[in-house]
């Protein structure tokens, strides 16, 4: 099977929980390459009822390529630090990993809606970005965030070509 690289979209609002989450994966899965710029989350609201106001989210790339079909395993380690991290039931840092290759970033979360792919155990697949015509589109349900960081992504396939 194809391999792909990983990356990680990670939400939080206490920069000390994001610090030891960030260390947990690294320690779980590679050392960072890069990473964006932290940006608050000005167009959703959904998770601030759990995490609270203020949030910020960033996107950081591993150095691992990973099989694509382990993308649920890393969904569901991801969802247990999430809840080693929790506090009062309620997230801290909220983990959705991301495989990228030269053609798709796909993303894993639990949330169920009309774009997604079931993977199992509670587990979907969304594709956020197809490459075409020498970048990265957004498709008509891709995520603000994920469209304002094309350039990134488009970085990160230049290096996944190069690695493979």
């Amino acid at each position: 099977m194809k391999k792909a690289l990983l990356l990680f979209a990670l939400m939080w609002r206490d920069y000390k929980k994001l610090k030891e989450v960030e260390n947990l994966l690294i320690h779980i899965y590679g050392k960072k390459l890069d990473e964006t710029n932290e940006f608050h989350l000005q167009y959703s609201k959904y998770y601030e009822k759990e995490m609270g106001e203020g949030l910020k989210k960033k996107f950081i790339l591993i150095d691992n390529l990973v099989e694509k079909d382990r993308l649920l395993d890393i969904k569901l380690t991801s969802m247990e630090v999430e809840k080693r991290f929790s506090v009062d039931g309620n997230r801290t840092v909220n983990i959705d990993p991301i495989y990228l290759d030269d053609y798709q970033v796909v993303v894993a979360s639990k949330k169920d809606k009309g774009s997604r792919i079931y993977l199992g155990k509670g587990v979907f697949a969304e594709l956020e970005l197809l490459y075409h015509h020498g970048s990265f589109q957004p498709l008509i349900w891709t995520y603000l965030d994920y469209k304002d960081n094309i350039p990134f992504f488009n970085e990160v396939r230049k290096y996944y070509l190069q690695k493979v």
